[in-house]
């Protein structure tokens, strides 16, 4: 992802991409959250109360679990 990018799916750079072509560039901010115990565990349905705090609170970005994206379009 960091050489390339990775456009072809739900990724923190797809999301940029797609909201700020509706939105200016400086309005968008995208996060990602997760890492690959994150991603794991999902996978294997284990929920967050099964996971320390500091297990989950490990941010990387090849395993991005959660995205979140606000933008804001003035009047």
């Amino acid at each position: 992802m960091a050489r390339w990018g990775d456009y072809w799916r739900c990724t923190s750079l797809s999301a940029r991409r797609m909201f700020e072509e509706v939105f200016a560039a400086g309005v968008v901010n995208v996060k990602s959250y997760g890492n690959v115990l994150a991603a794991t565990a999902l996978l294997h349905g284990i929920s967050a109360n099964e996971l320390k705090p500091a297990e989950l609170g490990v941010q990387d970005q090849d395993y991005e679990v959660v995205i979140t994206i606000e933008a804001v379009k003035f009047a």
